[in-house]
């Protein structure tokens, strides 16, 4: 039966915040917050996973800071059958553009839909209180919303999702929910152009994504200590010849490649919107005869994410692509999954491939913003990425990284071989993306931005 969970976050350190926060950044947070804290509204975050994927990782510092600071931040996570997970995620895939697996959306799934949001909502009063506000996060949670407003509270629904370009799987998906977010008080998208006509009878704001510096994840790891972690994990042979001490799927013929070699990797969730076949077939077709660099197409276990049912397919897809290539191009890659029971070991793991790299990829078809992207950028390196969505917020082109067509195959070739063989061009591209997520996408831009918005719904104020 589908029911919510209550997460615990413990307060987390505020100063691993400041130290990289400028005086006037952090006056600026301090006032705002100090204002809210008196004002005393509890927030709530609802979404449907606690561990694996950028909202789970968002909402887990924005309750540890914000508790910190005096902010009442609470966070519940919707716990619900495969079934739910299907049609949500089948949903999903509509609003970013693709297809997905091409299943109905139908007035079945709307009662699979319904009845599983009829079931998590009724222990909403034993959390939500009126005069509260809530942010519900993305398709699994749309159907709390009739709930959310008859206790009294502010339902608030945010997208993290969007597409360029509507079509029709995209108005598909926005007709399934559009019944179940009448009663909304306001939308937040990352980019205003992700939104349907219909929703400008609400106020809708906008409201980037970020990344925790001080997280497992992000925080500063040097060269040779990203070696080790990746050596552990068997994910790089290491200077000496000891054996990996933790356990990761890995696809791969031959030895792993050496620390010495350069890396291409690409880290993100198995989905088709990802586009790790596409990084191989680049890899494959015109990178591995003019590079020596191997390529790491590194992803969570495929069990491992509760609500992204679809993984394990699309792995497959992937493993069946590699094992038909050339036995010389299969010497070069590999397929990584790292478990997910350990969250700081997986996020070490991740912040040592995207430190260790010589250039990360995220040839993404679609993009509601792409953390991966900005956790790359705040390491200092290179990244070359498909110029959609949210990623074309993050980085500017030539500056901070480069940006390329998804679906153009050599270009997005090219540019990592440049990058490959320009070390200084790597490194001072490396320097401004670190310096331009700082300014931008780190927590306390996101306070602010949630903390306007509370403010003006408060007050009766419509954008």
């Amino acid at each position: 039966m589908a029911h919510l969970q209550a997460i615990q976050v413990g307060r987390y350190s505020i100063e691993r915040l400041y130290e990289h926060l400028t005086p006037q950044d952090r006056s600026a947070l301090v006032q705002q917050c100090r204002g809210s804290a008196d004002r005393g509204p509890t927030v709530w975050h609802v979404n449907s996973t606690a561990a694996g994927g950028g909202v789970a990782e968002m909402i887990a510092p924005l309750v540890g800071y914000g508790r910190e600071i005096g902010l009442d931040i609470r966070w519940l996570v919707i716990q619900a059958s495969p079934e739910f997970f299907e049609v949500t995620k089948r949903v999903d895939n509509g609003i970013s553009g693709i297809s997905g697996d091409g299943g109905a959306l139908g007035e079945a799934e709307h009662k699979t839909y319904s009845n599983t949001s009829r079931e998590a909502a009724a222990g909403l009063r034993d959390h939500v209180r009126s005069g509260d506000f809530v942010f519900l996060h993305d398709p699994q949670t749309a159907g709390l919303v009739a709930e959310i407003s008859r206790i009294g509270a502010t339902p608030i629904w945010r997208a993290h999702n969007g597409a360029d370009r509507p079509n029709e799987h995209t108005e598909r998906s926005w007709a399934f929910l559009h019944r179940y977010l009448t009663e909304v008080s306001a939308f937040a998208f990352t980019m205003p152009h992700f939104s349907p006509a219909w929703m400008t009878s609400r106020p809708l704001y906008t409201i980037t994504p970020f990344i925790d510096p001080g997280s497992p994840k992000n925080a500063r790891m040097n060269a040779g200590h990203a070696a080790d972690v990746l050596a552990d994990w068997g994910i790089v042979s290491g200077d000496q010849q000891s054996k990996a001490t933790r356990r990761a799927t890995i696809v791969r013929e031959g030895p792993a490649p050496k620390t010495s070699t350069p890396m291409l990797a690409q880290v993100s969730r198995w989905d088709p919107v990802k586009d790790m076949e596409g990084v191989l077939t680049a890899f494959a077709e015109h990178l591995v005869d003019d590079t020596e660099a191997y390529l790491s197409l590194i992803g969570p276990e495929v069990t491992g994410v509760a609500d992204d049912p679809e993984a394990e397919e699309y792995f497959e897809r992937c493993v069946s692509l590699y094992k038909k290539l050339p036995e010389p191009v299969r010497r070069r890659c590999q397929l990584v999954c790292l478990p997910m029971g350990d969250r700081t070991a997986n996020a070490m793991a991740v912040n040592a491939a995207q430190t260790h790299a010589a250039v990360v990829a995220q040839k993404s078809v679609s993009e509601g913003f792409g953390l991966t992207v900005a956790e790359a950028m705040w390491k200092g390196t290179a990244v070359v990425a498909s110029d959609v969505g949210g990623i074309s917020l993050q980085i500017e082109h030539d500056t901070s990284g480069v940006l390329v067509d998804w679906d153009d195959l050599q270009q997005f070739a090219r540019s990592v071989d440049s990058l490959l063989n320009d070390s200084a061009s790597r490194q001072e591209m490396g320097s401004a993306a670190r310096e331009r997520v700082r300014n931008l996408f780190l927590p306390n831009k996101h306070f602010l931005s949630e903390l306007d918005l509370i403010d003006d719904l408060a007050k009766g104020h419509h954008l």
